[in-house]
């Protein structure tokens, strides 16, 4: 890697420890080095989160022309921002300005890198997807596009996480954590919709599910303490997070599913594959967004609800289409939105509360 590029990328994450990880202070950032020509250098950074990935892709795409690929090693502006990255953000010539002032001046916090593989939470983890995997050879064939390849990316998205958390930066282990903790409510979401269609016996869910709930247990216990002696001084978010069980949204985005998966049984929709599947898709999406939008930062809360109401809404027009067609009733019908309606409606109102959290 060019060391140019390299110095530039270390820059970037020093503004991100300072900002928290936040992504609406970091946003003109990104923009910034876009109109200035370097967003590309951001695209190789493994630690970066989805939120991340697509404003950099975004203000690439609207900047593309902007961009600076080429000589590198004798570009002024280049050169005289390396130069002055040791300095606080402020004075930088890459000038990252929603960067607080409080911010600019909290000392940066580190935490001693540790074997991972050594990591109690890492070695659950690894058990987790092996196991899940395993289990999933069992399911039905036409479910390995859907609910065989979403379960076994979330639970390897833990232990993915976890090993990426083991870094020297506070905010960023926070971070890591947050989506492993994300990844384990999503997967037992997936199982859970596994036990109601009878691809997993209950002892097998129980196993599977407690295994999750240890994981994030452990997280939250590690991030509990680095919150209370490394991390003080730093605004990290509470590590605590609600049972998704406990949610009524959740409860009934399952119920959803079970009638979707009912209905689309029907003989009247087995030529409908194409149908059928996206129907599944947007109602297995709701339940899984849900249960991943209980995580520690409020913009992915946020992020994770507003993707189960794009599902729900996608929902809708497909089940308007399958009336259409004359192979869902009316009083059919009428049930199923209904019961979308009521799960929508507790999303809109937890999702003003976040946007009220954010506000203050």
């Amino acid at each position: 890697m060019n060391e140019k590029v390299r110095q530039i990328q270390q820059e970037y994450q020093k503004v991100r420890e300072l900002s928290n990880y936040s992504i609406f202070d970091i946003e003109s950032s990104l923009k910034d080095l876009a109109e200035k020509g370097f967003v590309w250098i951001l695209k190789d950074l493994k630690e970066i989160c989805e939120a991340e990935e697509i404003l950099i892709e975004h203000y690439l795409n609207k900047f593309r022309s902007y961009q600076i690929y080429d000589n590198l090693e004798v570009n002024p502006y280049l050169q005289s921002s390396i130069e002055t990255a040791a300095k606080p953000p402020s004075q930088s010539s890459l000038d990252f300005a929603p960067v607080q002032k409080e911010k600019q001046t909290k000392k940066q916090q580190h935490l001693e890198v540790r074997d991972v593989k050594r990591f109690i939470g890492y070695k659950k983890a690894r058990e987790l997807e092996k196991k899940v995997i395993e289990l999933c050879q069992n399911f039905p064939s036409y479910e390995v596009d859907h609910i065989v390849n979403q379960i076994e990316r979330s639970a390897r998205s833990i232990k993915d996480s976890i090993e990426m958390g083991e870094q020297v930066y506070v905010g960023e282990r926070f971070n890591q954590y947050s989506i492993a903790i994300g990844s384990a409510k999503e997967t037992s979401a997936w199982l859970q919709m596994s036990l109601g269609q009878k691809y997993i016996t209950q002892v097998q869910f129980d196993e599977l599910d407690n295994l999750t709930t240890q994981v994030v247990r452990i997280l939250t216990k590690n991030l509990s303490n680095i919150k209370e002696k490394e991390g003080k001084g730093m605004d990290l978010p509470n590590p605590f997070t609600p049972n998704v069980k406990n949610f009524g949204a959740y409860n009934n985005a399952l119920l959803l599913v079970e009638k979707i998966y009912e209905i689309t049984r029907k003989p009247e929709f087995w030529k409908e594959k194409n149908l059928v599947r996206k129907m599944r898709k947007r109602a297995t999406s709701s339940v899984a967004n849900i249960a991943e939008a209980h995580q520690l930062y409020i913009s992915k809360k946020f992020r994770f609800f507003n993707d189960s109401m794009k599902a729900l809404d996608g929902l809708d027009s497909l089940l308007e289409t399958s009336l259409i067609k004359g192979i869902i009733s009316e009083k059919e019908l009428k049930e199923i939105v209904e019961l979308r309606i009521s799960i929508r409606n507790v999303l809109s109102t937890k999702m003003a509360n976040i946007s009220g959290e954010k506000a203050s």
